[in-house]
């Protein structure tokens, strides 16, 4: 078995003290050092096979990935996706770099000239919504990777998306096997690649359990809190109510939590509730709620595997890969029995 390298390895090699191959190796700027000593400890860390990532860091010649996304809000949970991207592309000596041009086609121009300038390696093109690419606005002959979005006039690109079918099939079916038949769901614009998934898994789920789909129980909330408010009040005027409600996104759920709450229905006891996206307002909610988790970290990590798959030349598992969500069962969706007379 190998010797671990210590820094008193490196210490006795360089010819430096313990002190300050520790200085230098936690890059600690509380004490000076100089370059040319710290240059000869972390060369001779390297050559000793010391594991210590922030070795590498120093030595190497970081490479430049470009991140491209056309319009993000502080609220959106994609965030999640270049956080984790940004990790990945950083422990593969890659920096990651952000570009949003907001719809703002003179800064698209300029972007697209600063990508191609021959400093960047590889570029992720990505959306923070789920959707059907009209163009891609930014363009360049270096490796790319779409995020969380697919171009059908391209189908070479390497593609990572969510499995929202699936995602939405977990959901209902969790709901089916508790019983509940009557069974509604808040859906997004119909224009969006997610809320057609969603709305498919949702049908299918309902069809693998012999529920035949009402589409008066389909309802279009437009991914807003207000408007799932309002349809949520629709819903339960109908002849036959639905027992529960799957809102495609957990913003859409509080909305329909509100509604709820105005007419005195506790949930899940007179109507369960499942959402989607899994955000940190689903836990803290009350009663908690049931969601299905939208892996957007992981997406974020695998598109920065994939773009580095093809700038290094190595083979890729798949050109296009779907990722699951797990469901997270809590309280909002586990039936209770009803108290007789």
């Amino acid at each position: 078995m190998a010797k671990k390298i210590t820094m008193s390895d490196i210490a006795a090699a360089a010819s430096v003290s313990q002190s300050t191959v520790s200085l230098v190796l936690n890059n600690s700027t509380t004490i000076k050092i100089a370059e040319k000593t710290k240059l000869k400890v972390l060369e001779t860390a390297e050559s000793l096979g010391y594991k210590n990532k922030k070795v590498a860091h120093a030595l190497g010649q970081a490479k430049k990935i470009a991140l491209v996304i056309n319009g993000l809000t502080s609220y959106d949970p994609f965030i999640d996706a270049i956080n984790a991207a940004r990790e990945e592309a950083w422990s593969n000596d890659y920096i990651l770099v952000t570009f949003n041009y907001s719809h703002d086609e003179v800064l698209a121009n300029k972007i697209e000239s600063e990508i191609n300038s021959g400093n960047y390696t590889g570029l992720i093109y990505a959306s923070s919504m789920t959707r059907q690419l009209e163009q891609q606005r930014v363009i360049t002959t270096l490796p790319t990777v779409l995020l969380n979005c697919i171009n059908e006039e391209h189908t070479d690109l390497p593609t990572i998306l969510p499995a929202d079918m699936i995602g939405a099939y977990k959901a209902v079916s969790h709901l089916t096997t508790q019983g509940y038949r009557r069974i509604a769901m808040l859906s997004g614009e119909s224009w969006m690649l997610a809320s057609q998934q969603r709305a498919d898994g949702y049908r299918q789920a309902l069809i693998d359990a012999d529920i035949i789909p009402n589409s008066d129980y389909l309802v279009n909330a437009d991914w807003s809190l207000k408007e799932a408010y309002y349809q949520t009040l629709e819903l339960l005027k109908m002849v036959q109510p639905p027992e529960a409600i799957f809102c495609s996104s957990d913003y859409m759920a509080m909305g329909c939590y509100q509604a709820l709450a105005e007419l005195g229905l506790k949930i899940p006891q007179d109507v369960a509730v499942v959402g989607y996206d899994n955000q940190q307002i689903a836990s803290e909610s009350f009663p908690a709620l049931t969601s299905v988790e939208l892996p957007y970290s992981l997406m974020g990590k695998l598109a920065v595997e994939s773009l580095i798959a093809l700038i290094e030349s190595q083979p890729l598992l798949s050109r296009k890969r779907k990722v699951e969500g797990e469901l997270i069962v809590r309280t909002s969706s586990t039936k209770t029995k009803k108290m007789g007379m």
